[in-house]
């Protein structure tokens, strides 16, 4: 995508974030954003949480669960360096694009739980952009990567080995039963695809070299990082078009840049010998092959559908059997207690415990001393969301496994896990396994700036719920912002809210100046500005013409005001007496409705200048 078209749809993009916000301020109890920056309509959310107490309450307004809710504040904090879009540098444009089309699409959650709201989020689209051609690119996106690794192994008895080793038999299994012959990666579904196809261990060695030169991809940390997100965010796009569901305008977007990026090194790739398979040829197919494709989607999701049906009611099977065997072993020692064993021959337990035991010596004899084989006996793929889920439930000896191959880990797990902590009634195993992880960070990879300005917000969040931390949030908070980057924006953080707290002082002593210089202000052009803004409010009252859900700027109050208390303003025309006598009323009002807007405001941004400070001090922030 040009540079051009890129800031259009940025520049959009804002538009739209600014009407929703400025819609949903009414179902968040705080004022409209002040104009349409990201800026300002990140203040707004912000605001949000000030007034619902943290950020999960302001998602369960929105109607976004606990995750999205954290996306989608980190990435309008992001955004908020996006508002120069005619003067960015093309990696930050695209991710700014990125960004914000993800918002969008986030918002179209907060429509289905406010019907009656109706901000439009239609663009002006380019020429390529519509629903058959993001079937194609769907379609091209996910055969080109199964036709990288295909290229890259060579070898479909080999991959179906590695396979077992990242997924297990069992899971390898359901994919060939789904799959056509020689060809099993046609039976995955696409978060598997990104599972295998973003192995830490595998990219370098298999799939790097297909993406040598590609002059986009830099979204992420890594070109292997950008590459796993990208599938991942298609993942729901994937669904909708397996469903035939209609895609917004954003997602389509979304879809065109995944789409470029992706297949722009692919192509090179082709053109160079270096694939064999020629993407344009994957785009071009004919209608045909389209059907066919969201065809076999569709047989693909059943199947998965089919397949999580089936493990619960084995779960619940297992859950029962369990249960009863747990009984038999309590009435089988109930009975040997008090029969003296004469109903159960010694020698024959005797000889299965010994048989028990010398089959466990031999699997602790085959467990490798290679943390990442032992992983392997354990039936634990090397993933690292694997880790991840790891951490969160406090799997400690799987996680020491996992570091001590090498593994990987973002900062998110951590935090992920310090909620779950938090909900869990301070679980044991968790808070060990945290305290493990912190302890060792060398494999730690942030992926943004905001982690340790983000980690001390959530630590007050916890404390305005009532919920101590035992200090464990705290370690992590020591950990996150040790590193200069991460101090850097929390002291550009803090700085806003500095230059926020003057903009509000100097809107605040504009509007509380003494009458007399009010009234010298406002007879500049002889009052007819003013008296015309008394004149439409007025009228608006008379009618009820204000917008629903706005929330009126200080000069309207004060106009409105104004307006009732000098009724004959209705009519058009007032005495000159009288006039004046309104407009000194006007001004004594504009002091009185600013002292109720900004007081509140100036006292909030000055408590979070405090905050900011406050936790400089107690964790070593530079600021």
């Amino acid at each position: 995508m040009n540079n051009k078209t890129a800031i259009a749809i940025v520049t959009r993009s804002r538009d739209i974030i600014a009407l929703a916000h400025a819609q949903l301020a009414r179902e968040l109890s705080v004022p409209q954003p002040e104009n349409n920056s990201f800026d300002a309509s990140y203040r707004m959310l912000d605001d949000a949480r000030n007034e619902n107490g943290n950020w999960i309450k302001v998602g369960e307004l929105l109607g976004f669960n606990r995750q999205q809710i954290l996306d989608y504040v980190d990435l309008m904090r992001g955004l908020r360096g996006c508002d120069d879009v005619q003067n960015l540098d093309p990696i930050t444009l695209n991710k700014c694009l990125i960004d914000s089309l993800q918002i969008v699409n986030l918002l179209e959650l907060a429509k289905h739980k406010y019907p009656q709201l109706n901000w439009d989020s239609r663009y002006s689209l380019p020429d390529e952009t519509s629903e058959d051609n993001a079937v194609r690119q769907m379609r091209a996106i996910e055969l080109l990567i199964r036709q990288v690794i295909d290229e890259a192994w060579a070898d479909q008895q080999k991959l179906a080995e590695r396979l077992q080793t990242l997924f297990g038999k069992e899971q390898v299994a359901r994919i060939m039963k789904s799959a056509e012959k020689d060809n099993i990666l046609s039976g995955t579904l696409l978060e598997q695809l990104r599972i295998i196809f973003s192995n830490q261990e595998d990219y370098p060695n298999y799939y790097d070299a297909y993406f040598d030169g590609a002059s986009g991809l830099n979204y992420a940390s890594t070109t292997r990082e950008t590459l796993s997100q990208f599938l991942q965010s298609l993942n729901h796009i994937r669904n909708k078009i397996a469903h035939h569901k209609k895609l917004t305008e954003s997602e389509m977007l979304l879809l065109n840049e995944y789409f470029d990026q992706v297949v722009e090194p692919l192509r090179n790739a082709h053109q160079q010998g270096r694939l064999q398979t020629d993407p344009d040829a994957l785009y071009n197919a004919p209608a045909e092959a389209i059907k066919a494709y969201q065809a076999q989607l569709a047989k693909l999701n059943a199947a998965a559908e089919r397949n999580e049906v089936v493990v619960k009611k084995i779960n619940h099977k297992l859950t029962w059997a369990l249960v009863g065997i747990v009984g038999i072993i309590a009435i089988t020692g109930v009975t040997l207690h008090f029969s003296g064993g004469s109903f159960v021959n010694t020698e024959i337990i005797k000889d299965k415990v010994s048989d028990v035991q010398e089959k466990l010596g031999k699997v602790k004899q085959e467990t490798s001393v290679d943390p990442r084989k032992e992983l392997a006996n354990l039936g634990v793929q090397w993933d690292r969301e694997v880790m991840q889920q790891a951490i969160k439930r406090g799997d400690l000896r799987t996680v020491k496994l996992f570091n001590e191959g090498g593994m990987t880990w973002q900062t998110q797990y951590l935090t992920a896990a310090m909620r779950d902590w938090y909900n869990e009634g301070h679980s044991k195993n968790i808070a060990e396994t945290i305290e493990y992880v912190i302890a060792h960070p060398e494999n730690r990879i942030s992926n943004s700036d905001f982690e340790c300005t983000s980690a001390i917000q959530a630590k007050r969040e916890y404390e305005r719920e009532g919920k101590d931390d035992d200090g464990l949030h705290s370690k992590i908070i020591h950990l996150l912002c040790a590193d200069a980057k991460q101090q850097a924006e929390y002291a550009r953080n803090r700085q806003e809210q500095v230059t926020r707290l003057k903009e509000l002082n100097d809107k605040y002593a504009s509007y509380t100046v003494p009458q007399a210089a009010c009234l010298k202000a406002v007879m500049k052009d002889n009052g007819e500005k003013v008296g015309y803004e008394i004149y439409e409010a007025r009228k608006k009252d008379y009618y009820a013409l204000w917008t629903p859900g706005r929330i009126p700027t200080v000069e309207e109050l004060a106009a409105s005001a104004t307006g009732e208390k000098y009724k004959d303003y209705i009519n058009g025309s007032l005495p000159t007496k009288m006039f004046r006598e309104s407009l000194k009323y006007y001004c004594d009002r504009q002091v009185e409705f600013a002292k109720q807007k900004y007081s509140p405001l100036i006292d909030e941004v000055k408590k979070e200048i405090k905050f900011y400070d406050d936790n400089a001090a107690k964790y070593g922030i530079k600021i």
